[in-house]
């Protein structure tokens, strides 16, 4: 069983996220910077999605998003310049929280029971559900990382 850290960290990710959502416009989230294949948009949103593939449909859950959200942002796509709406930025806060906060819950009422093995494209192996937890730390610490270098273009 994991100590708080590890949700402590994820929670303070989101909330890093949820800061960059929130302070700029839809036409900034959706805009692609030369040199760049995505945006800000797509960092969160992927962020958001890759959790519930890595945590639980690895641990055959149903994930908590939609199957549209998890196709239009799952690893291999791009974002298509589309500028998102007020209820479409609105969503994707609630679920920067809920989604951290589910997982959280999910993980202390023992719901991640089994877990098929997965070799991510960083080169490591998730075994089990706190494998995929630690690495969806380390993922989204990337695309934090990302995100900043995009803030530059805004």
């Amino acid at each position: 069983m994991f100590n708080n850290a590890i949700f402590n960290l994820h929670r303070v990710s989101r909330l890093k996220l949820l800061a960059y959502l929130e302070k700029a416009t839809p036409e900034q989230l959706a805009l692609i910077p030369e040199g760049f294949h995505n945006n800000v948009l797509w960092n969160i949103a992927h962020c958001v999605v890759t959790q519930q593939l890595l945590c639980y449909e690895k641990a055959g859950l149903t994930p908590l998003v939609s199957k549209d959200l998890i196709d239009k942002y799952k690893k291999g796509t791009y974002p298509n310049g589309h500028i998102p709406s007020a209820e479409e930025i609105a969503s994707l806060k609630e679920l920067l929280l809920s989604t951290q906060e589910q997982l959280e819950a999910d993980y202390k009422a023992g719901k991640f029971k089994d877990f098929t093995p997965y070799t991510s494209s960083y080169g490591f192996t998730l075994n089990n559900i706190e494998d995929a937890i630690v690495f969806n730390n380390t993922h989204e610490g990337m695309h934090v990382g990302v995100i900043i270098a995009l803030n530059y273009f805004l």
